[in-house]
């Protein structure tokens, strides 16, 4: 038995079988893939910079408490007179745990060697510096470094506290920048 196919009909049939993605198909999916890897791209590298500085100002919010700690220890020792001393030291020595990225303590850091996203304690000016991932700004412009430091003023006579008086605020400031992380 022989089929008499016309050769319209092997042609329809033929079409009918084929399956898969036409050219254009394919440089569409394509097109839709890119633009949402594009997105996500986009979305993760604003997610990293927002840990970032979450995760910075939680390390500044332990170390202020630390310092806190600290202040309260001297005046329950009635050690008072060794408040100016905190002035000069590491605020990360006041933590129960160090950071996972805190250095060090530096005399001479060469900052532009130093890995980004981490912490040093520069023993040369006092300060607590890190070192701001690349693509991180904080909104702070073109700096590349957050830097800290213990300050000790000397407290007014209209102060809240009129029991103690003449203690010293001392606190753990941003240098430099007066919109920075608070």
């Amino acid at each position: 038995m022989r089929s008499c196919i016309s050769p319209k009909n092997n042609s329809v049939a033929g079409r009918a079988r084929q399956t898969g993605f036409t050219l254009f198909e394919l440089a569409v999916a394509v097109s839709v893939i890119a633009v949402l890897a594009a997105v996500l791209l986009s979305r993760l590298v604003a997610v990293q910079q927002e840990a970032e500085r979450v995760a910075v100002q939680q390390t500044v919010l332990a170390l202020r408490a630390g310092l806190r700690m600290k202040v309260l220890e001297l005046y329950a020792a009635d050690r008072q007179n060794q408040l100016p001393a905190l002035a000069g030291q590491n605020p990360i020595d006041w933590l129960a745990e160090k950071p996972p990225n805190y250095l060090g303590e530096y005399t001479a850091p060469q900052i532009e060697k130093l890995p980004q996203s981490h912490w040093f304690f520069n023993r040369s000016n006092a300060e607590l510096i890190y070192v701001l991932n690349r693509g991180n700004t904080f909104g702070l412009g073109r700096s590349e470094l957050l830097r800290f430091k213990v300050s000790l003023r000397q407290a007014s006579a209209t102060r809240a506290q009129p029991s103690i008086p003449d203690a010293p605020d001392v606190t753990l400031i941003q240098l430099g920048v007066a919109g920075g992380l608070k």
